[in-house]
């Protein structure tokens, strides 16, 4: 249904606008108070790979929430919240380059135990993705990111609906290039054929669109949603907004307003990690989608249909490069071959002994060469495609 479509993680953007504002006293505070703190870190997990590899990375998982509660009821009558949009952003130890991982929500994924919204205990099981913020909050998608990837999530960052459209409103305008005339019903979409500057309304449509647009999937919405991602990226880092103290207080104001964070996350954390950004390439940001092995699964001993089951060689090979902040390893007909296992399991892979999902056969483990999945994006490269 078009109304549980995903917002966009541009709530990203945030921390390299707020550090660039020069800020003190009664300013900071009141920014500093308006952020929405939740305790959700999992620094524990034992599915955190090489942990002490990554304590000076900087992993934010960024969620954009369907959550129709309080402003957001006028986005529709929709009972919960869904992560329908997902997005791991890695900041490399030395902060000289941005990975940002999408997972699809409607992956079919290992959930493993956590605790439930309302109290009580979720027991370990297999279900979609986004199902794991539905019964256990940011919390139980933290850690099934971590025992999917590995990856320790040491930063969270939630937007609903309406932050996420006061944001960009603020920002003015994004520019959005389309190939065609675009009407989208659902979501109230309209482009032009050309360069558009969306509002927030607008911005807010392009990122939930997807029945009419491109090839009407959710994983075609993700490239929409990254292409967005790195033109409000280069607007941010352009510096043009930090010339305007109105606009600059505006976005300041509704950003603050608008996110949720860990409740380790300070302003002041905000504000030097972007200090430490000003001035990165755009081009040294790089999107991803988590590998995909089958878009169309149905998993077993169910009637479901049209779930995406990951690949967990390439998978592995990808989220090993974050880890160990090195490029992704792809074997495209070099003869390389990635350091990458198949597990004694179906669906399953293993590196130095751990193990990502799957129903142990008993095979014998041997080497396989990684194929190389979709060309990453970066968000320096400006695309006119839906």
């Amino acid at each position: 249904m078009l109304w549980r479509a995903a917002t966009t993680a541009s709530a990203f953007t945030v921390a390299l606008v707020l550090g660039a504002a020069g800020l003190a006293g009664y300013a900071y505070q009141k920014y500093n108070n308006q952020i929405t703190r939740v305790s959700v870190l999992r620094p524990h997990d034992r599915n955190i790979r090489n942990a002490a590899r990554q304590q000076n990375a900087a992993n934010f998982l960024v969620i954009g929430s369907d959550t129709r509660a309080g402003a957001d009821a006028k986005f529709g009558n929709v009972a919960g919240a869904r992560s329908d949009t997902t997005m791991l952003v890695h900041l490399s130890p030395d902060r000289s380059k941005v990975t940002v991982i999408s997972i699809p929500r409607d992956s079919w994924v290992d959930i493993p135990q956590c605790t439930a919204t309302g109290g009580g205990v979720v027991a370990e099981h297999t279900d979609m993705f986004n199902s794991a913020f539905t019964v256990g909050g940011a919390s139980c998608t933290i850690a099934t990111v971590q025992k999917l990837t590995g990856i320790a999530v040491n930063h969270f960052v939630e937007i609903d609906f309406s932050g996420f459209q006061a944001m960009v409103s603020a920002m003015g305008s994004v520019t959005i290039c389309s190939p065609q005339d675009v009407f989208d019903p659902g979501s109230g979409l309209r482009l032009h054929v050309g360069n558009n500057r969306l509002d927030g309304a607008q911005a807010l449509a392009y990122v939930r669109a997807r029945e009419t647009l491109g090839d009407g999937s959710d994983l075609g919405r993700i490239k929409r949603q990254q292409m967005f991602l790195g033109a409000v990226l280069r607007q941010a880092m352009s510096g043009s907004m930090l010339t305007s103290p109105t606009r600059l207080t505006s976005f300041l104001n509704a950003a603050t307003k608008a996110i949720t964070v860990d409740r380790s996350t300070t302003f002041g954390d905000l504000r030097t990690l972007a200090s430490s950004l000003q001035g990165l390439d755009p081009k040294r940001v790089a999107f991803y989608t988590s590998p995909i092995a089958n878009a169309n699964y149905s998993p077993p001993g169910t009637t479901m249909t049209g779930r995406v089951l990951l690949d967990g060689v390439q998978g592995r090979a990808l989220y090993d490069s974050v880890i160990n902040d090195t490029k992704p390893v792809w074997v495209t007909g070099s003869g390389r071959q990635a350091k990458v296992m198949p597990n004694t399991t179906t669906g399953g892979t293993t590196t130095g002994g751990a193990t990502t999902g799957g129903a142990t056969t008993g095979a014998k483990a041997t080497p396989a060469p990684v194929a190389a999945p979709t060309a990453g994006l970066n968000a320096g490269q400006k695309s006119c495609s839906l």
